[in-house]
């Protein structure tokens, strides 16, 4: 004989409920009469009523009950909201199911309800199959409109459009319907947009009202978007001004010159322009716009005017400068005419030609004094504190990067034969830095995080660089303001080709490329973890920029990132707090490497994966502790990263500021607050291959900040950059094939 897993009892066989009054309520006590916990659920279906109306016109409390031990009995308190078929008015047959998750079982009983004639005011119901329309000036579009009568009477409803502009409807703003009970009744409004000023391109709220003699009022939205039409452009005059546009007795001074240019707006869109220079290099000279940007309301002209200055020079021939403007619109919807205009702008020197001869000698003699053959030349290097310094894929080239906001590219040659020049070029061109040289005495640096800086460097000082793997024909910069900037090594350029910041004042301490160079990484000092995605980087269109698909929050400053493994999925992250951990960015997972415990000033200022073999992984801290970990167990296993060795008698126990790699991971070099740079050999295995590192830069009183080292032919090149005196240094070192691990 089976059992009866699930016994249900309904309060009432019959249940009247009237429309508009009160609820009809009625209890389901169900017991659990298994031989197991469960949980129990109750549902009502109405015979004739529509499937998505099986929700909305009962309630019931509990929706679902807790697991039940067996025997126990859970009640249920259901009432009729409102009648499950619309307009129905009689008896029907009401389904009562109750069923468990846990139970194979469920069971269903048959309650009678009497639908009684409503007394209540029932709203009629708008629908808009469409909701949202397109539609041209001058045109017209048809809007469809569905209206259901859910009560018992029939309605006299009167349909008015209440939001739109009366202009908009050519026939008329009312509909006149009869709908009869639990029946619908569809009809439609005609909208006809007007043309020109009257009615800008945008997207136009209409609303639909519904009254009826038996209810309340009841509305439905939509919305037409007016297309946009019509035409801007730019005009200008005169096309060619010149620098001084007449002679005076102060021959010397170089008055400015004005240039008007005519903005038309003969569209329908509200339209904001501005003219911005053309291509990638500006004119040697000041421009001004006013205004800078202008609001330009449909069939409406605006005149800008820009203001040319420039300095003439005492010597040379006249100058030609070509000003390229491209007038940029708010909304390129519409047809755009003439929005490159090519300005010309001659500058006449100061001096004839006799006089700039003989002043010939003299400028030979001040060339070479400030060339890098004068080794008191005070306009070589940098001017602040070095914070990073990195070598490009072959050892030929060296980028740093400076509190003083410049970074600089190094001809490595340089520093071995005084012949070369060592700064190859300096990105941006930071001005007349011989006034910033003499100026330098008199500026205030009280507010500075680092010595020898002022205000306003330490607010774009440049916190780290980054070579792009492929080509290492970019090099990708990170600001203390939370700026990146990339710079494109094979262009003469002063500035950078892009830049994007996705938080201000959120200070970017460390980058990091994949090697297929499609994605960057940077750590903040918020602890944020961004990934950039630099595939439209290569496109031409400059308006193109870097897009954030995936953001990592840590509960940590950020100060040091590195992929290890053999793929790009895994990014060690270090910071704050000694904070140490893996992160798969494509699986969202996280891995914490246990670490020698600290409190908030304790910090992981460095790390470096060596790139022949990406488990070896080198870490640095401000306690002056180096570690080496073995990866591999960590990201194949499961198991613990292996910490190979780990020291802190190489600096003194001072901080040590960074570690670097090399390719083949045989040598390890690191930087300190004690004032010495250090080799440590390593084995194969990554532990030390003597027992005390050799001292390769030793300055007093020096911080060294960054180190980096390269593998070039039969010799070791390190590269560190310090904050004493803003130098950046490169020394060279034989290899040491006879430790086993560097095979030649």
């Amino acid at each position: 004989m089976a059992t009866t897993v699930i016994n249900t009892i309904v309060s009432t066989k019959e249940l009247h409920f009237q429309p508009g009054g009160v609820p009809a309520s009625f209890e389901v006590t169900v017991v659990n009469g298994s031989d197991r916990f469960a949980s129990f659920q109750v549902e009502l279906v109405a015979a004739g009523a529509a499937a998505d109306r099986n929700g909305d016109w009962y309630s019931i409390s509990p929706t679902a009950s807790s697991k039940k031990p067996p025997g126990a009995a859970t009640p249920f308190q259901i009432s009729i909201l409102n009648t499950p078929v619309p307009g129905f008015v009689g008896m029907m047959n009401i389904r009562v199911r109750v069923f468990s998750m846990e139970l194979p079982d469920e069971t269903r009983e048959i309650l009678r309800l009497v639908v009684e004639r409503g007394t209540g005011l029932i709203a009629l119901q708008l629908e808009l199959p469409v909701k949202q329309f397109q539609i041209n000036p001058g045109s017209r579009i048809e809007v469809p409109v569905r209206i259901s009568n859910p009560g018992q009477l029939l309605s006299n409803a009167l349909l008015t459009e209440v939001a739109i502009d009366p202009r908009w409807l050519p026939l008329s703003a009312e509909r006149r319907l009869q709908v009869p009970p639990g029946k619908s009744v569809e009809t439609t409004f005609t909208y006809q947009a007007p043309f020109g000023a009257t009615a800008p391109s945008q997207a136009y709220p209409f609303i639909i009202e519904a009254t009826h003699n038996n209810g309340p009022a009841s509305q439905v939205s939509g919305s037409l978007e007016l297309m946009p039409m019509g035409f801007v452009e730019f005009t200008s005059t005169p096309k060619q001004r010149t620098i001084p546009s007449k002679l005076g007795w102060k021959f010397w001074q170089s008055d400015p010159v004005t240039y008007s240019l005519e903005a038309k707006n003969a569209s329908n869109l509200p339209q904001e322009a501005t003219l911005e220079m053309a291509g990638e290099n500006s004119p040697e000279c000041n421009l001004t716009l006013i205004p800078e940007a202008s609001a330009i309301a449909p069939e409406e002209t605006v005149e800008f005017l820009l203001t040319a200055s420039k300095k003439r020079p005492w010597f040379g021939r006249s100058r030609k400068l070509l000003l390229d403007l491209t007038g940029i619109w708010s909304d390129p919807r519409v047809d755009t005419r003439n929005e490159r205009q090519t300005l010309e702008l001659v500058v006449k020197p100061v001096l004839p030609l006799a006089v700039q001869l003989l002043g010939g000698l003299f400028l030979l003699y001040l060339l070479w004094w400030l060339s890098w053959l004068n080794s008191n030349n005070p306009f070589f290097g940098h001017n602040e504190p070095v914070n990073t310094v990195k070598f490009n894929g072959v050892g030929e080239r060296l980028i740093s990067g400076s509190n003083d906001q410049t970074i600089i590219e190094w001809n490595i040659a340089g520093f071995f034969n005084p012949i070369v020049n060592q700064e190859m070029r300096r990105f941006p061109n930071k001005g007349n830095r011989l006034g910033q040289w003499l100026t330098r005495p008199f500026q205030n640096r009280t507010n500075c995080q680092s010595p020898g800086c002022t205000d306003s460097v330490a607010t774009k000082a440049v916190r780290v660089v980054q070579y792009r793997p492929v080509n290492n024909n970019w090099v990708a910069t990170g600001l203390e303001n939370g700026e990146i900037h990339f710079w494109n090594l094979t262009e003469k350029r002063l500035d950078p080709f892009h830049s994007f910041v996705y938080q201000r004042d959120d200070r970017v301490f460390a980058l990091e490329f994949t090697q297929d160079s499609r994605s960057l990484f940077s750590g903040h000092g918020s602890g944020t973890v961004l990934q950039w995605d630099l595939r439209d980087l290569e496109r031409t269109d400059s308006t193109l920029g870097a897009k954030v698909p995936n953001l990592k929050q840590f509960n940590f400053a950020v100060y040091a990132l590195k992929f290890v493994g053999n793929d790009d999925r895994t990014l060690a992250v270090a910071g704050q707090l000694n904070q140490l951990i893996l992160w798969n960015w494509q699986t969202q997972t996280e891995t914490v490497v246990p670490y020698r415990g600290g409190g908030k000033d304790a910090y992981i200022n460095s790390l470096d994966a060596a790139e022949f073999n990406p488990n070896l992984l080198v870490t640095a801290d401000n306690q002056g502790y180096i570690t080496v970990w073995n990866m591999q167990p960590c990201l194949n296993g499961g198991a613990d990263c292996q910490r190979i060795q780990q020291w802190n008698d190489g600096h003194n126990g001072q901080p040590v500021r960074s570690v670097a790699l090399s390719e083949d991971g045989c040598y390890l070099v690191s930087g300190g607050d004690d004032g010495s740079v250090m080799l440590w050999p390593l084995n194969i295995d990554g532990s030390r291959a003597q027992p005390q590192g050799e001292q390769i830069i030793r300055a007093k009183n020096k911080n060294f900040n960054s180190v980096d080292i390269k593998e070039v032919g039969e010799d070791l090149l390190i590269a560190a950059g310090s904050d004493d005196q803003q130098e950046v240094r490169v020394e060279s070192h034989p290899r040491l094939p006879n430790l086993g691990c560097d095979v030649p």
